[in-house]
């Protein structure tokens, strides 16, 4: 009696003994999922927290590719104990089906028994990676020159980070291929700093990207050169500091002191997409990717190419770990001809470009695609759509806005339930720019617009941009690919703020943030006159840093010359609008050891130096 009774308990504590069963409600891949990545692994999330039974763990799944056979792999809970999942220990094979089966043995901790199933999926056919490359821009951004002229190839990249240009200002130097930012309104603006980044999108034209935080006057607090062009740069709810770098093509997180202290980047095999990084409370993320594949769009329109380049959206939760346990793919979800103003012909085709991610209030995603001129709810604990909004798949309908919203940026929910987004407004008649406020009742499907700001006379940016509610009812917005580069505004539309990059310049996002005051112990005094001062060190070995000072705005020009006179190097030759300290780096490493002279040129001062170069 006593042996059965301890043979019940044992059932019973271990869910064996368990009468009700539970479906799986969330899969990845989805069953019958095509074009799948061959380093994807397989996620299973059924209704409650789950418990892993050790002693048949390593029997759970039978993973099995047509061309590839069975797949080991380690079996793990994510940190939510949510959702379980699969890594196996190799790839699969290109194009081939994987058959996954769930075996008896999963039991949520409530003791409900997992009900086994069976599902298969289709990984990606093999891709020319070089052929891709050379026919695909950049992250497939309109702005496909943005990376171009600024970024190192990944192996000088491979080591860990290495600033060559890093400050938190002490003082009123500033490199001299710092961008100019010049505020041009100032009237009372929300408190905190401007978080942004510089880029261009004219290969030609000379840029070195920079992460900047500014204080209202538009001169920097802080600065950092970033390997390639830098994008996103903002506060997370958590207090740190993330950006992403188009050198090395990941996300950085940094501490309050600017320390890096974490990265992010995709799973599955996925590169990581620089529109949008989300670090969530519970200390998950929110990232996405961009996912090209071979598509024969000849039997899905009339003219469409054999072997197009169609580029699909890939978002993902990562877990404290870092293990993928959410994925969602528009593969699954959008049709390619649900783009609204995409050459279905073309060789490649962008259909969806995702750009923005937002955790709801309700704990589910938005996404904005802006190619699909399309907002997106999708259920996180399902995967599956709950609502469409705007685009050929419309679901909501617009009260009182005819404009609706084009190629959009940066959808935001706020507190009160209303939702922001960033209209770019490309295929507006005529093409306009604004930043809109709806309120979305998702029970009735309908959105009233309740606030919108254009400027006066109207702005376009054709690309990028974002718009951010401030605590005090201000709006900040970064008007993406135009000038002026930020405005804030408040409630009644009047200008708060204003500030402007030097033509050709831009930013992609633009935030307002409250940051640790900034006290310079040195003072703010301007040089009362042109001054070149030695560089240092001197002798130097490779590398060397000039000094000047302005008392006024000037074109200033620093060339280097050697013995012979000949030119060698200029260091700048541009105009400076602001009076101060300035600071050029000189990088001597392809150069032989001598004597080299540096020349300061600004308006009618002119002073040359001598430095010694010894290796």
């Amino acid at each position: 009696m006593l042996t059965r009774l301890l043979l019940l308990c044992f059932l019973v504590s271990n869910g064996l003994y368990a009468e009700n069963k539970v479906q799986i409600q969330y899969l990845s891949p989805k069953a019958g999922a095509i074009l799948v990545s061959p380093k994807t692994n397989i996620i299973l999330r059924p209704d409650g927290k789950v418990s892993l039974p050790a002693a048949s763990v390593s029997s759970l799944f039978d993973v099995r590719g047509a061309v590839s056979g069975v797949h080991p792999g380690r079996v793990i809970v994510s940190d939510d104990q949510h959702s379980v999942i699969f890594l196996p220990q190799h790839p699969f094979v290109s194009g081939e089906e994987v058959v996954v089966h769930l075996q008896e043995g999963l039991f949520t901790r409530r003791g409900d028994r997992v009900a086994p199933m069976t599902f298969s999926f289709t990984i990606a056919p093999a891709r020319n990676r070089t052929e891709r490359g050379a026919r695909m821009p950049v992250y497939f951004l309109e702005e496909s020159s943005l990376l171009s002229s600024n970024t190192p190839s990944p192996d000088a990249l491979s080591r860990k980070e290495e600033w060559s240009t890093s400050q938190i200002l002490s003082d009123t130097t500033y490199p001299l291929d710092l961008p100019y930012i010049k505020a041009s309104t100032i009237d009372n603006p929300a408190p905190g700093r401007i978080f942004l980044s510089n880029i261009v999108f004219s290969p030609t034209q000379s840029n070195t990207p920079y992460l900047l935080i500014l204080g209202d006057s538009g001169l920097p607090i802080f600065y950092r050169r970033a390997h390639g062009s830098a994008f996103d740069f903002k506060v997370q709810p958590d207090g740190r500091l993330t950006y992403y770098d188009g050198g090395t093509r990941k996300f950085y997180a940094m501490d309050s002191a600017y320390a890096i202290v974490d990265s992010f980047s995709c799973g599955n095999g996925y590169p990581t997409d620089l529109h949008e990084l989300q670090l969530l409370q519970n200390g998950h993320a929110l990232v996405m990717s961009y996912d090209s594949e071979a598509v024969d769009m000849s039997a899905i329109v009339p003219g469409g190419k054999a072997s197009a380049t169609v580029v699909g959206l890939i978002v993902q939760e990562l877990d404290g770990e870092k293990n993928v346990i959410f994925q969602w793919r528009s593969w699954d979800h959008f049709q390619i001809t649900d783009a609204t103003h995409e050459n279905m012909t073309g060789d490649v085709i962008d259909y969806v470009h995702g750009n923005a991610i937002e955790l709801d209030n309700d704990g589910n995603i938005m996404i904005s695609s802006r190619h699909l001129d399309e907002i997106t709810k999708i259920n996180r604990q399902t995967g599956e759509i709950m609502w469409r909004f705007g685009g050929r798949n419309n679901q909501i309908i617009f009260n009182n806005d005819t404009l609706g919203f084009s190629h959009q940026h940066a959808i935001r929910r706020l507190s009160n339930g209303n939702i922001t987004l960033f209209d770019n407004g490309n295929f507006h008649a005529p093409p306009v720019s604004r930043a809109v406020e709806y309120q979305l009742d998702e029970q009735n499907k309908t959105a009233t617009l309740v606030w919108e700001y254009r400027r006066t006379p109207p702005n376009y940016g054709a690309a990028m941009g974002n718009v951010q509610r401030l605590e005090n009812g201000n709006t900040l917005i970064g008007w993406g690919s135009t000038n002026p580069s930020v405005t804030e505004v408040r409630p009644d539309g009047t200008v708060a703020y204003e500030l402007t990059f030097e033509q050709g310049v831009y930013s992609y996002r633009a935030y307002r943030f409250p940051w640790k005051p900034y006290i310079n112990p040195f003072g703010q005094q301007h040089p009362t006159s042109f001054t070149l001062r030695p560089n240092y060190p001197n002798p130097f070995n490779s590398g060397t840093r000039i000094r000047v000072g302005l008392p006024q705005a000037s074109v200033v020009s620093l060339v280097v010359y050697n013995q012979l006179g000949q030119q060698i190097a200029t260091l700048t030759d541009r105009q400076l609008h602001d009076a101060g300290e300035y600071e050029a780096e000189f990088n001597a490493s392809k150069l032989p050891s001598g004597t080299y002279y540096y020349r300061f040129s600004a308006g009618e001062f002119s002073q040359t130096s001598k430095m010694m170069l010894v290796k």
